[in-house]
């Protein structure tokens, strides 16, 4: 296969890192799994230490002396971060809307997208895909410039785009499904996962046979009663992934665990941290997921709070590594159109990565036809027109739109900020 050939001719980055994400994650408690994380923490904290201005600072002499970090402790000490040693070499931006509606980038080195391509490509493997497969990526839209439009075609992947989620939209997803004979595999969000439940409950609704090899969910959480509804329409076990875009893939879930996530220990180091400070939640309680990434040198995250929360279990499989038993991830509201259309939450999410402009975001519906972007900028904001005018693209040309600016977007009990809510049924 090409791909690998490729691969080949620049040393097997990806071969090789494939096979050590495979032994350290499948024997987990084994003598030289435990001296290679311990290697790889020891790394990563000399490299930090020394090149990196933030935690050089911190005269930090072992890893509990390092703080808990999060986006904001990035984004406000962002040069700060960067390693000098990384100054002027190729690195990619990785940018994301932010869970919690705050946008947020990131530099990864070469190094990093080499690991990061192959956790993809392995835990893809688990869930019962195979390189060269047809994917089916399932997402609010699509970016249309040709170079997209060449990567996608390259790793066989077709965009379908899903704006408004009507049944009609449904039936001509799975009619394309079905016609296609080839051996697919499905990837969305899981609220996208959510929508297709609602439609199977709302529709007399036959299980698909259609060559489906596996369904992967990411983005937000997935309900266990959705997955059990899409495993019974695809005839086929579904997966959910939990990762975000500033570390890549942390778990997913497999035939072993159920409703619970395999864990990539081969990557990361995981905390689960109380709520409400910085030490360990006790056994069996909820706590927030703290990751330390072992392999972006260009900015390092060392105790970094994703902002979700996890029950962390020992496991009686996979060489005894430790496992989310549950996960309290990204949650959003479902928000509808002015034709009262069900609306992808991620359509919004998706349109204000270009908005680097903003502290946070919470986007509102408020009414039927009405909607509020609560906006927390860095400084003056002198795009409101524009917000409005690319909204009413996807919302609808008669929507109400306006912009309240705020000093702080409020805080669920949770601890988390909501970035798409509907308050029609709260008023």
């Amino acid at each position: 296969m090409l791909f690998w050939t490729l691969d080949f001719l620049k040393g097997s980055p990806i071969k090789n890192n494939i096979k050590n994400i495979a032994f350290l994650n499948e024997n987990y408690a084994s003598e030289q799994a435990k001296m290679e994380r311990r290697e790889n923490m020891s790394r990563l904290i000399n490299h930090a230490s020394s090149t990196v201005p933030f935690y050089k600072n911190l005269n930090a002499k072992k890893f509990s002396d390092f703080p808990i970090i999060n986006k904001n402790t990035v984004r406000e000490n962002f040069e700060d971060f960067k390693s000098k040693q990384y100054v002027g070499k190729k690195c990619e931006e990785v940018v994301t809307s932010g869970s919690t509606g705050t946008p947020f980038r990131l530099l990864h080195d070469m190094n990093k997208r080499h690991r990061h391509r192959a956790d993809n490509l392995y835990f893809a493997k688990k869930g019962g895909y195979d390189l060269g497969d047809k994917v089916y990526l399932l997402r609010a839209s699509h970016s249309k410039d040709a170079k997209s439009i060449v990567q996608f075609r390259k790793k066989n992947i077709i965009p379908y785009g899903i704006m408004n989620y009507t049944d009609t939209e449904m039936d001509k997803l799975f009619s394309k499904i079905k016609e296609d004979k080839n051996h697919k595999c499905i990837v969305c969000f899981a609220s996208m996962a959510k929508i297709i439940g609602n439609y199977l409950d709302k529709n007399d609704v036959e299980p698909l046979k259609a060559k489906i090899k596996s369904v992967i969910t990411d983005g937000d959480s997935l309900d266990n009663e959705d997955k059990d509804k899409l495993a019974n329409f695809f005839q086929i076990p579904v997966f959910a992934r939990y990762g975000n875009m500033e570390c890549g893939i942390l778990g997913q879930q497999d035939e072993h665990s159920k409703y619970g996530y395999s864990l990539n220990w081969a990557s990361y180091h995981y905390e689960i941290l109380a709520l409400t400070k910085d030490v360990p939640a006790n056994k069996g309680e909820l706590g927030r997921i703290v990751v330390t990434d072992f392999f972006n040198y260009s900015m390092p995250l060392i105790r970094y709070d994703t902002g979700d929360m996890a029950i962390l279990s020992e496991s009686t499989h996979n060489g005894e590594a430790p496992f989310f038993e549950r996960l309290e991830g990204r949650t959003v509201d479902l928000v509808y159109n002015t034709k009262g259309e069900i609306l992808s939450p991620y359509m919004v999410a998706t349109k204000m990565l270009s908005y680097l402009e903003l502290k946070q975001f919470q986007f509102a519906q408020v009414a039927s036809k009405h909607y509020e972007f609560r906006l927390n900028p860095w400084g003056t904001f002198t795009r409101e027109e524009q917000l409005k005018s690319e909204s009413r693209e996807y919302l609808g040309q008669d929507a109400k739109i306006t912009i309240k600016y705020v000093d702080d977007i409020p805080l669920l009990s949770s601890g988390k900020r909501r970035q798409v809510v509907n308050e029609i049924k709260k008023r």
